[in-house]
């Protein structure tokens, strides 16, 4: 939803063309106070990059929280509507490993990260390594990611 410019628009569409008791779902990135693995690039890059270098057009809506969801899908029209904050863990080898899942599975995220100047990229790596040790599980990183999962029905 937070791809598109106009979520609101595209809900208001799916209402439209699902059949009778037909069902939408969808899930949105959490905010980055729940989603441990975006604080951790956002807050390495504030200190060692540039947090507005990648020029990117801002998300599309506010649908980082439950209640934005929920708030959108009753606008739409749609009838029983949940949305709930789904945590989970990447296992993940170390900070490299993060950057370059973030690198090649987001947008905003990979851009900003594809925007950092290259002589502040080990900077930034360095301080995501040491702000993940405290995920640490034996050989690998459980770092958290939360993510808002939101459906309604028409």
């Amino acid at each position: 939803m937070h791809h598109v410019p106009r979520p609101e628009r595209a809900l208001a569409q799916c209402e439209r063309v699902l059949a009778a008791g037909g069902r939408i779902a969808f899930t949105v990135w959490a905010a980055p106070a729940d989603n441990a693995a975006w604080s951790l690039v956002f807050d390495a890059i504030a200190r060692h990059g540039d947090r507005a270098a990648a020029h990117t057009p801002p998300p599309g809506g506010s649908f980082n929280r439950p209640e934005d969801c929920l708030r959108a899908l009753e606008a739409a029209g749609f009838a029983e509507r949940s949305a709930e904050l789904v945590r989970a863990e990447w296992p993940l080898s170390d900070a490299q490993a993060l950057i370059a899942a973030l690198s090649a599975g987001t947008v905003r995220m990979a851009a900003l990260i594809a925007a950092q100047q290259p002589s502040a990229l080990p900077a930034i790596i360095a301080d995501i390594d040491h702000a993940t040790e405290r995920y640490r599980r034996g050989a690998h990183l459980a770092v958290p990611i939360a993510a808002i999962l939101a459906r309604g029905r028409r």
